[in-house]
């Protein structure tokens, strides 16, 4: 049985198949319309390769930051720019693998979700302190809290958010973020669920 075998799994690893049986008279197929995928494009030669060049570049992380769509918001005198987590795969990354270097003090990521909810935000993989600021739908923020290094611990929602803000540790005071602000959040916020 061995023998058997190993001749067919060298053929499968040559990337060869056996050829099919065909009947004599049977007619040869039409052929096959290639359809377009809808997996996503993985970067690879010359594109990956200037990706990484990028100083932001992690090789652990799914979602590169210059891959993400970026917006403006004004918080008092300050110009935030925020990446925007609008599906499960990035929410799920969030901020995971980034270092102080890799975000600067005005930078930031905003979670949207398809509604309001009592939400929480952990640390895992997450080697940056961060101000977590959840929102309600209209802008008004109803907590912040701090999550800290790579803990597992829930930092919690006090009441429905739709919306999170996470900063670096300690901006969410430095702009004048806590609870009862309004924030006058980018248009056109969709989460693409």
């Amino acid at each position: 049985m061995r023998r058997l075998l190993l001749p067919f799994s060298l053929l499968l690893m040559c990337g060869c198949q056996p050829a099919p049986v065909v009947q004599a008279e049977a007619p040869k197929p039409e052929p096959a319309v290639v359809q377009p995928s809808s997996e996503p494009i993985v970067p690879t030669g010359r594109e990956l390769q200037s990706k990484s060049k990028d100083p932001r570049y992690k090789v652990e992380r799914i979602h590169q930051l210059i891959d993400l769509e970026k917006r403006t918001m004004k918080v008092g005198n300050t110009t935030l720019t925020v990446w925007l987590m609008d599906d499960d795969s990035k929410r799920a990354e969030g901020m995971m693998w980034l270092v102080d270097k890799d975000v600067k003090d005005t930078e930031g990521m905003l979670f949207i979700f398809k509604d309001a909810a009592t939400r929480g935000f952990w640390m895992q993989n997450c080697p940056l302190g961060l101000d977590i600021s959840y929102i309600d739908p209209k802008g008004k923020v109803l907590n912040v809290g701090e999550g800290k290094p790579y803990s597992e611990e829930t930092v919690p929602c006090k009441g429905q958010a739709q919306y999170v803000l996470e900063l670096k540790v300690g901006r969410a005071k430095k702009f004048g973020i806590h609870a009862g602000t309004i924030l006058t959040l980018p248009e056109h916020l969709t989460a693409k669920e």
